[in-house]
Parts: structure tokens; sequence; C-alpha cells
């Protein structure tokens, strides 16, 4: 344990901590506060691994602000890149406006800076003004769409429990087998994407027999929002699309940027996050038109 001065109060500062009950109790208690969540499942399932760090500061031993990174590998167009996410940017309400967030980010964008090929974030809107203090500029996405008229003839698919172990078992291994998909693929983050199964997407994971994969999607009104799609083979997307969409459906909007983008318009992505990437290292995607695949937002 570090210990600091900050605005004339002594603050431990520590990182890695996972193992840690007590600080992993209270680190869950901040995000369970701040964002609804807590990660106490994801860690007693065995999923929490050595790619998410927490830096954070105590205060009478309790955590109390926080910034966490992610390390991910990418597939760049068949290219193998390793970028550092950051995320989980907290701070304990009575201790805000005292520019603790800024002493942690300042001491992980230190230590990351020459070990990744690029920094980047997802920022909401009330944050905007305070990623450029760090040298990260917004960088814009686009999203594949397309109309269709097919109506699905499969009957070959269900959606997969999430509590159920054959199938929790069955997902972690398409995952961890999988081939890329998107121009963009994550890779090696199995953990990632058994979070959102196992919490926001637990019901929108889906097993098609007839083509051996496993689909994260959802249906909202007429539209199909499919956000991965893991097969052990390469598929071609539209017999995913054409599996999964029945008569209500008239267009899909995917996920991720896949990999044969025919047929498919894009435009420009507004959700309720901005992507930030550190200046240095944002020529990735310049003049792309790409957008990170969803289920890789930590």
């Amino acid at each position: 344990m570090e210990y600091v001065e900050l605005c004339d109060i002594r603050f431990g500062f520590t990182k890695d901590y996972k193992h840690d009950h007590n600080l992993r109790r209270s680190f869950n208690q901040l995000t369970e506060v701040t964002f609804g969540f807590t990660l106490e499942d994801w860690y007693r399932e065995g999923f929490w691994g050595d790619y998410y760090i927490p830096y954070s500061l105590l205060h009478r031993d309790q955590v109390i602000s926080n910034v966490s990174i992610n390390r991910i590998e990418f597939d760049f167009e068949n290219e193998r890149k390793v970028g550092i996410q950051i995320g989980t940017v907290m701070t304990d309400e009575k201790y805000r406006h005292r520019g603790l967030n800024r002493f942690i980010m300042e001491r992980v964008m230190n230590e990351w800076k020459d070990h990744a090929d690029f920094i980047y974030l997802f920022a909401n809107d009330t944050v905007l003004d305070f990623y450029p203090k760090f040298n990260f500029q917004i960088v814009e996405e686009y999203q594949h769409s397309k109309k269709i008229d097919t109506q699905s003839t499969s009957t070959s698919w269900k959606k997969l429990n999430m509590e159920d172990q054959t199938d929790l078992a069955f997902l972690t291994k398409m995952v961890k087998e999988s081939v890329p998909i998107s121009q963009i693929s994550m890779r090696n983050n199995a953990s990632l994407i058994m979070f959102y199964c196992k919490s926001y997407k637990r019901n929108s994971v889906f097993y098609v027999e007839e083509l051996n994969a496993i689909t994260i999607a959802h249906f909202e009104g007429n539209t199909l929002y499919l956000d991965d799609v893991f097969s052990i083979k390469p598929l071609d997307i539209n017999d995913v699309i054409q599996a999964m969409a029945d008569e209500s459906i008239t267009q899909v909007a995917l996920g991720f940027t896949p990999l044969d983008e025919s047929g498919f318009e894009k435009h420009l992505l507004k959700g309720t996050d901005t992507l930030f990437m550190l200046k240095d290292t944002y020529d990735l995607f310049t003049n792309k038109h790409w957008m990170f695949p969803v289920l890789s937002h930590a």
C-alpha cells in the first residue's frame, strides 16, 4: 500500500486487489452505488481475470475513488493489437471535486502509455470535458444496419440459460474457440463477454443449432439487434440474420463491424457513450468507419 496526501487528506493508493476480500467488497459497494452493479459474482465464478485491474484511493480502509483498466487484444483487419480500455471511473460523492480521479488517471497513463498499441475509453455526456485534459480525442464510430424482407425458416434456435452450468460452460467454450466475425474482433477475453452474459445480456443468449453458433441478440419492435456471434467456423452473417429473424423483423442493426459490409448501410453512431482515444494512438481509426464491438465495452 502506498500513501499519498491530496487536499490535506492522507489516502492509501493500491491496485489489482481482486483477491483481497475487504477491498473487493468496498470496491463493489462503490460500483453498486455509482453504476448499479457489483463484480462479486463475476469474481466468484472465476471470470475476473488478470486483464481487469482497478486502481483505487482508500480513506479509512474504504475504496472512495477508482479508475480501472482492461487490457484487451483485438484483431484489426487480421493484425493483432493490444488496447488498454479505461473504465469504472468513479468517486464517492463525499470526496468529489478534489482531483482524485485526475490523480489516478495520471498514474494509470504513466504506467500504460508505453505498453499498448492504443488507449481508449467510452464516456457519458456528463464527463466529455474531462478526458481531453489527458490528451484524449473524440473518435466517431459507425454502425452497420440493413432492411430485410426474408422470413426465418429456422426452428432450431433456443435461449440458453445463464444459470445452467452446462449452458454456461458451452457458451464459455464457444467464446474461447470462436473465429472472428468483425473487422475489429476482441480476442482472448471471454471474461468480459461473460460479464455481459451473466448480467445485462442474460436473456439474450441464443444457440442456433443448424449453424452451430451462439448469438447475443435482442428484439425491439421490428428490429433485430445482433450484438455478437460465436462460431468455431466462419459464417455468413446473412445466414445468422436469416436464422434469427421472423416475419415481424424488417431490419437488423449490428453491434460490430462485419467482415463483409456488402448490403449493409453504415451511419454515424449516436449512442449514450462517446468514444475517446489517446491522440497518439487514434490513427488506427482514421477514416475507417468502424465501431468497437458493443460487448467489448468495459
